[in-house]
């Protein structure tokens, strides 16, 4: 698990880096209950990463709005954040 905190820090770094207010949820829980937080504090994006992420190279961004997920690069995410 510390190699996925830190790729997750590492990762919400170079979004804030790139203007966008991010928070990493450090608690253990389920998704549902981060998915919960995400959406009662209004987040519109959440990126989930897990080992599999790590491993890929590829991130799921999920736009809360519309629950729709994919499956994108760091380098892309910013621009789907942003349109």
């Amino acid at each position: 698990m510390p190699d996925t905190l830190d790729y997750a820090l590492n990762i919400a770094t170079q979004i804030r880096k790139n203007g966008i207010a991010t928070e990493v949820y450090l608690n253990d829980a389920k998704i549902a209950k981060k998915f919960g937080y995400a959406d009662k504090l209004g987040i519109p994006f959440v990126v989930v990463i897990g080992e599999y992420e790590v491993n890929s190279g590829l991130l799921k961004l999920k736009k809360m709005q519309t629950g729709e997920q994919t499956e994108v690069r760091l380098e892309d995410i910013l621009n789907k954040i942003r349109t």
